[in-house]
């Protein structure tokens, strides 16, 4: 059986009994009148002896728990959906010129191999031999 200083309180203030309050003069929270695990022992004893909806023990409303409200702001997303437009300027400036600097390049890499020819040759024979 539940204390009757838990029921007077259920049936004196119903489901305030059961939630923290905030005293606005110390700017603290007041733990509930009922501790939430005497709660629902009074709740299952309510279900227990058939008088969970009936006007006796428990009342159905105390069971309904407030929604949290979470920050309304927008999603975060992924990185690369937020930065797209960012990144599209950014290949498009360094795209420009990039056809003359692929020629450039090529012609840089064909200047750094050895011209076909006889020297060439005996110079990588040579180098073996040693």
């Amino acid at each position: 059986m539940a204390p009757r200083i838990a029921l007077l309180a259920l049936q004196k203030y119903g489901k305030k009994a059961l939630r923290p309050t905030f005293n606005v003069d110390t700017q603290r929270w007041r733990k509930p009148i009922i501790s939430p695990r005497l709660g629902a022992k009074l709740r299952k004893e309510a279900i227990r002896t058939g008088s969970y909806a009936t006007g006796g023990l428990w009342d159905p409303v105390w069971d309904v728990k407030e929604p949290k409200v979470g920050a309304l702001r927008a999603e975060k997303g992924r990185s690369r959906d937020r930065n797209r437009e960012i990144r599209a300027t950014k290949i498009e400036e360094k795209m420009k010129g990039m056809d003359a600097k692929i020629e450039e390049y090529r012609k840089a890499e064909r200047g750094r191999k050895p011209e076909k020819g006889v020297e060439t040759l005996l110079k990588r024979l040579t180098a073996r031999i040693k």
